[in-house]
């Protein structure tokens, strides 16, 4: 073999033997800038990202739908409750209280109204216990139908009738306890037939009213001018949304109290500016509620959350 064929010859086995780069520019066995099955390489992040994502929208879920039915059982118990601590020898029509009473609190109240619902159920028992119970307040409830639909006029009808048959606190419980076992309080929905008209007359019957009066009631018509007067006074007091306040004929507005504490603070202080011979009430209805009359004050919105 001649030198040059020699030369040519260890030049192609050398080419041969020399390491190659991969398609990546790595070379064989160096360590990998990427890629793979590494616990940091980019798939073993993005699962574990999805894992943790996965996690946290099951604690979502779970907040929504195990916590919002542990709140609703809660307050279907608390209204329960309620409803058998009612004092119902101070019951008169939608009066829950003694007439002398210095504190008169007028509600108006939508029985589809969720935020209706919640006062009724984690509020309004400490007040009966606390103010009623003891002589110092007198509740009135006024029907304020604000919802389109007629299932909440209908049931403000359903709420006068009871009132006219000396029933009306324990109706006024029954319906927002059936709400209250549907969900309404963290899922509201109006107009599904909770309140249809043989619903309310079964609600009443299973009250003590008599089903035949109580339908004939319902179906007479006699109080809807009554409730749309009650609507109207409540759009004087510029009160916008339910459930909407007045002490003593004025509304709270702004200043209406979020918690029991706060409902608490506000009475014991006006029961200790109030003599205690002084009741400051408004005029009676014949539909068995008690309508307050607008006052020069009543000139400030309601707080609380539009339907």
């Amino acid at each position: 073999m001649s030198n040059r064929q020699a030369r040519r010859e260890q030049s192609r086995t050398t080419r041969q033997t020399r390491p190659t780069r991969s398609p990546g520019g790595q070379r064989p066995g160096s360590p990998k800038r990427g890629g793979g099955g590494g616990l940091l390489s980019t798939p073993f992040l993005i699962g574990i990202g999805v894992l943790i994502i996965a996690a946290f929208v099951g604690v979502i879920v779970y907040a929504q739908v195990g916590g919002g039915s542990s709140s609703n059982d809660t307050i279907v118990s608390d209204l329960e409750q309620a409803s058998k601590d009612l004092p119902l020898n101070l019951a008169n029509g939608a009066k829950l209280g003694k007439d002398d009473a210095p504190i008169k609190l007028t509600t108006f109240i939508d029985f589809q109204c969720p935020f209706c619902l919640k006062f009724t159920a984690t509020q309004e028992p400490t007040l009966i216990n606390e103010y009623v119970k003891t002589g110092k307040m007198q509740i009135i409830v006024q029907p304020y139908p604000i919802f389109p639909g007629d299932e909440s006029f209908r049931a403000a009808v359903a709420g006068e009738c009871a009132a006219s048959m000396d029933k009306f606190w324990p109706y006024y419980e029954k319906l927002y306890t059936v709400q209250a076992k549907a969900g309404q309080a963290t899922n509201e929905k109006t107009n599904v037939g909770r309140f249809s008209a043989d619903n309310l007359i079964s609600y009443a019957t299973d009250v003590g009213m008599d089903k035949a009066k109580f339908t004939s009631c319902l179906n007479s018509g006699k109080f809807d001018t009554a409730i749309q007067d009650s609507n109207n006074q409540a759009k004087n007091f510029g009160i916008t949304a339910t459930p909407g306040f007045l002490i003593n004929g004025t509304p709270i507005g702004s200043g209406t109290p979020a918690t029991v504490d706060d409902w608490r603070k506000a009475l014991d202080k006006i029961l200790a500016a109030t003599p205690t011979t002084t009741a400051n009430a408004g005029s009676a209805t014949a539909t068995g509620s008690q309508t307050a009359q607008p006052s020069a004050a009543a000139t400030t919105p309601s707080a609380t959350a539009k339907p």
